[in-house]
């Protein structure tokens, strides 16, 4: 079945969305992936690193999901509306529009390649991936009342913003509450501005960037000790460049933080060219399914070349470490 293109969501005349449906699922309700594209980021670029490229087929492992992708508002510079740094209130805008997504994607019937044959997602089985500032919307979802509609995420290119979490905790600490352990894989180049300034006169120590604020804020979101150890391993480069250092933290739920030497600002993989250096010899869509499908339920056989899970891969070497950031 193709991309059916420019869905507009119900109850709204435009707030648009793609979505990806197979042509012979294996039953009428299927798990649902919903990537959010960076800022400013065609839709069919984000769509493209998901296998989505017609006339060309959907990658076999990814051909019984439903894959949605979701449109930021055109008349807000194509960005997704989040809480960051100097915002005076917390925004609801592209909450409000997801949950709506949700709301039609679990029961609106799209039509599949098979005759007579409708799908819709599994309303147990959404996960969600975003790159860049779509990326920051994984963030604030994790970090939302919607939270709960997810069963794992992915975020490729941007680190946790405090604001998102500080709000959070603050909202919920009026009830006893504490933020629910969830499946998170983190991906970023160490050459990507947002991971640490690169320029003499704006570095500061590694502990104190956003990516060691992610990984420490979920190493205590899911119970992991801060001395407990990762499995860490390593996904050599081409010649001594973007290596890849995966380092899987179990607690009551699992963190993964995928760290690309010298990467830019991209998601790693294949067929990717912008920002470079690229690590094309990772691929950070099947990372993530992968991840979900071994620590956060996702059905199906995994990839073969993923090592996110802590087996025995002759492609890579593996060690303990202690956490990383501290």
């Amino acid at each position: 079945m193709p991309l059916i293109r420019g869905q507009v969501l119900s109850g709204t005349t435009d707030r648009t969305y793609h979505i990806q449906v197979p042509a012979t699922p294996p039953q009428a309700t299927v798990p649902a992936i919903v990537v959010f594209h960076g800022g400013g980021q065609d839709v069919t670029e984000i769509a493209r690193r998901w296998g989505v490229d017609p006339p060309n087929p959907v990658p076999t492992p990814l051909e019984n999901y439903l894959l949605v992708f979701p449109e930021a508002d055109r008349r807000l510079s194509d960005e997704w509306v989040h809480f960051q740094s100097g915002d005076s209130a917390f925004p609801t805008y592209d909450l409000e529009f997801v949950e709506a997504l949700l709301a039609e994607i679990t029961t609106r019937l799209y039509p599949t390649g098979s005759a007579g044959v409708d799908v819709t997602a599994d309303p147990d089985l959404v996960y969600a991936a975003g790159f860049s500032n779509g990326g920051g919307m994984v963030w604030q979802l994790a970090n939302s009342d919607l939270v709960s509609r997810f069963q794992g995420f992915a975020v490729v290119g941007k680190a946790l913003d405090p604001e998102k979490v500080e709000a959070y905790r603050k909202r919920l600490s009026s009830t006893g509450e504490q933020p629910a352990a969830i499946p998170v894989m983190y991906v970023h180049g160490t050459a990507d501005h947002g991971y640490r300034p690169p320029f003499t006169l704006e570095e500061v120590a590694l502990r104190t960037t956003l990516p060691a604020f992610t990984v420490q804020e979920m190493l205590d979101r899911n119970g992991i000790p801060t001395n407990a150890p990762a499995t860490t391993r390593l996904i050599p480069g081409t010649t001594n460049l973007t290596e890849v250092v995966v380092q899987l933290y179990q607690g009551t739920e699992a963190f993964v933080q995928a760290t690309v030497i010298n990467g830019g600002h991209n998601w790693p993989g294949p067929t990717t060219r912008g920002n470079p250096p690229v690590a094309t010899h990772f691929d950070a869509t099947e990372a993530a399914v992968e991840f979900w499908r071994t620590h956060a339920g996702l059905p199906s056989a995994p990839f073969c070349s993923v090592p996110t899970s802590g087996a025995p891969d002759t492609s890579s070497r593996s060690t303990t470490t202690p956490p990383s950031g501290r």
